[in-house]
């Protein structure tokens, strides 16, 4: 039937994206993902311990250290 054939993009760019793509997102998320990971496990402790910011300030800096370490680790960067 009409239209029912397989598309064809008009660009011509058909094939598939890239392999590193998305490498730049992937570094960014794990900065962001470690920090507030991190971050909020030291704002926990914060709270458990009675002390304003301390902890948190130390988890942040780990977090962005565990994602630094993780971006070198899998994307060879």
């Amino acid at each position: 039937m009409t239209g029912q054939g397989p598309k064809h993009d008009p660009r011509g760019d058909d094939g598939p994206p890239p392999p590193d793509s998305g490498m730049g997102m992937t570094a960014l998320s794990y900065l962001l993902a470690g920090m507030l990971v991190w971050g909020g496990i030291g704002w926990l402790v914060d709270h458990w311990v009675g002390t304003r910011g301390i902890f948190a300030g130390i988890g942040c800096v780990v977090g962005i250290g565990g994602g630094v370490y993780l971006i070198v680790r899998r994307l060879g960067a």
